[in-house]
């Protein structure tokens, strides 16, 4: 691939035509309603040269944390033809539709532990005497690809793949206020909104308690129409695309030692950013004043007499976009080549390399006029260079290298930063150097890796989300961060007795960033509102555990019983920082709050019969088994006079999932 991962990039190939003829049928359920239906089948090959392979699940469930009910399907198909013993034709399709409610507002630890538990989500209620998430997320990303394989000789092999997705979908919030306030301010005693509370205020009730005395003011003729101070509603979020693109790859066989691979990588992506209005709860109408080309309403929306800012634009129904509308394409041409050697003898290597163009553009339909909505294309040429080699010192033992260096586009919104179309002409491509050293062990009743890396990220650029104490929405956008992964990882499985098991892993990291840099804070509406610079020179990377291991044991018992358990150990684990937090020099060095380390034990229990040509597996896992409370996440918060105890206990976060559970039966034929 011409622009390609750090750590490698894995090809799936689906061969319908090697699939043997049968199929399966899943029931699964778990904690919570839990519960998934699945069903695959394949023809196997079929005169001509034919096979298809069709798959399909759906799953519901109510979810761990409150509120998170989720809806959801997936499918599968796959259609092959040969022709001959050259040529296959591989159509295959995937996409999983799906809806969950979304737990996004982060209480502090002291919250759950003292008032509510660990489930409680802040972002739900009731309305209707129905579950009301004021955050939902739903997205479907269908994805078709028509591949061609063509055994074009005896050295010569080429490959292609035409494919097309087109994302629909979003997330859901609250829009407007009600005196100021967001839907945040009026929860009950139990910490749920008031769904039906706001609803009733909006048509104009008054007199509820904790809302204004006086509900929605009432416009003759129109009803209630809310706006960006007048009412609340509920606006999806949405970030479609269109994508498609073309990969064809040719490998020729120079000699028993040589193979030499390259091809050509094209895409094109169109992002469809816009909010649209999801449910106007109880409200008839919403002026939206964003849309420059939409300013033919004035409603005075308070009743006060008087026309100001806020209070023309367009009246919008549900369905109809608000607040900001805009596309963003992005292009990509890469060619790429690989040479590798085989000396037969124990000693492979190869090098590749690979060039690309990345160009974006950004096209505007609220903020400027028609005819001046599109911005100028933008190009960032990209490289990559990378080789490795191995020796197998003799069947036990073997040792490898690999090094590379990637030069790629920086992100869209480091390019378009002030979401508008003004570009950062000082935006830069992403670099990063890798190298790692391993060995490899393999014994008969022993198999172990160890790996030693060390990979520089330099002008990094990243986008971090958080919430201040009202509940309102900020984002900043950090450019040009570098940082050092360094660590070593240990892998392996052995034999202990017949039929016994033991699988290990061990990750053991010191990631840090080494430089300070300039943040751009933004709000809910993708407006800047300050620049502030960020002393992060030295701090620990966080949000991912910097230590890790994993011990587990397998055993299966010869009547087809099947026992595993698996402890997880996570140390090393550093809060997100919070860019705000580290704007003045007092702040350099002072690393984020530590996390406390957790270890968790998971377990499962398999039967497998089968008779005939039919066979049945039962399968039951519980995870967490001993209900371990551990913080999962957290951002970071300090004080000066408390201790790291106190701290973790005020920072906002998530404790992880207690004891769940799942059991499943299959049936193959």
């Amino acid at each position: 691939m011409a622009i390609s991962s750090i750590g490698g990039t894995i090809n799936i190939i689906t061969r319908t035509t090697d699939q043997k003829k049968g199929g399966s049928f899943t029931s699964m359920i778990g904690n919570d309603g839990y519960f998934r239906n699945a069903l695959t089948l394949s023809t196997g090959r079929l005169k001509g040269g034919w096979a298809i392979t069709v798959s399909g699940a759906y799953t519901q469930g109510n979810g761990y944390i409150d509120g998170t009910s989720f809806l959801g399907g997936s499918y599968f198909a796959s259609i092959a033809k040969e022709f001959g013993e050259k040529h296959r034709l591989v159509f295959t399709a995937i996409g999983a539709p799906q809806s969950h409610g979304q737990r996004t507002f982060r209480e502090s630890l002291m919250t759950y532990d003292s008032i509510r538990d660990y489930r409680y989500n802040s972002d739900w209620g009731y309305l209707d005497g129905k579950e009301y998430n004021m955050r939902r997320n739903f997205y479907h990303k269908p994805q078709m690809a028509l591949n061609h394989y063509w055994t074009i000789n005896e050295k010569l092999f080429l490959s292609t793949s035409a494919y097309y997705s087109v994302g629909r979908g979003g997330g859901t919030g609250d829009r407007g206020s009600i005196d100021g306030r967001g839907s945040w301010a009026y929860r009950d005693d139990q910490g749920l909104l008031r769904m039906d509370d706001i609803v009733a205020w909006n048509q104009g009730s008054d007199n509820i308690g904790g809302f204004p005395s006086s509900g929605k003011y009432q416009v003759a003729g129109l009803g209630s129409v809310a706006g960006e101070n007048d009412g609340l509603i509920r606006r999806s979020s949405v970030n479609s695309h269109n994508w498609a693109g073309l990969l064809s790859n040719l490998t020729y066989n120079i000699n028993e030692q040589f193979t030499a691979s390259g091809g050509i990588d094209l895409r094109y992506y169109k992002g469809i950013h816009y909010r649209e209005i999801n449910d106007l709860l109880g409200n008839d109408y919403w002026l939206d004043s964003r849309d420059i080309n939409a300013q033919s309403d004035s409603v005075d929306l308070n009743g006060d007499g008087q026309i100001d800012r806020r209070e023309r634009g367009a009246l919008k129904k549900e369905g109809d976009k608000i607040q900001y509308y805009n596309d963003g394409v992005v292009g990509w041409q890469g060619v790429f080549g690989q040479l590798e050697y085989d000396n037969q003898s124990g000693l492979t290597a190869f090098f590749s390399g690979a060039l690309s163009n990345t160009s974006y553009k950004r096209v505007d339909y609220f903020q400027y006029e028609e005819g001046n909505q599109e911005s100028e294309s933008y190009n960032f040429i990209g490289y990559t260079a990378k080789a490795g080699v191995n020796y197998n010192i003799n069947k036990a033992h073997n040792v490898f290298a690999n090094i590379g260096y990637f030069s790629r586009a920086p992100i869209f919104d480091v390019v378009f930063p002030n979401y508008n179309n003004d570009a950062n002409e000082e935006a830069k491509n992403e670099k990063t150097f890798g190298a790692e050293i391993g060995y490899g062990l393999r014994l008969q009743k022993v198999m172990a890796n160890v790996n030693l890396y060390h990979t520089r990220w330099m002008d990094k650029s990243f986008i971090r989300g958080y919430q201040d104490s009202q509940g309102d929405n900020f984002t900043a956008n950090l450019t040009g961060l570098d940082a050092i992964h360094k660590g070593i990882e240990i892998d392996g499985k052995a034999l202990l007795a017949k039929d016994l098991y033991l699988t290990f892993m061990a990750s053991f990291g010191d990631w840090q960033w080494t430089n300070n840099v300039e943040a751009l804070i933004s709000d809910d509406d993708n407006v800047v509102i300050d620049t502030a610079f960020v002393y992060a020179k030295g701090l620990k990377v966080g949000d991912a555990a910097q230590t890790t291991m994993s011990l587990g044991l397998e055993y299966k018992l010869p009547f087809g019983l099947q026992l595993d358990a698996n402890y997880y150990y996570a140390a090393n684990l550093y809060a997100n920082f919070d860019p705000v937090d580290y704007n003045s020099s007092a702040a350099e060095g002072r690393q984020a709050l530590k996390l406390p380390s957790y270890g968790l034990l998971n377990g499962g229990i398999g039967y497998r019969f089968a008779f005939n040509k039919v066979a049945l597996k039962l399968r039951a896992n519980v995870n967490n088994i001993l209900d371990t409370k551990y913080v999962a996440e957290a951002d970071n918060f300090y004080a000066p006079n408390m201790s790291n105890e106190q701290m973790l206990q005020s920072a906002t976060g998530f404790y992880g999932f207690g004891r769940t559970w799942n059991v499943s039966l299959k049936l193959e034929f």
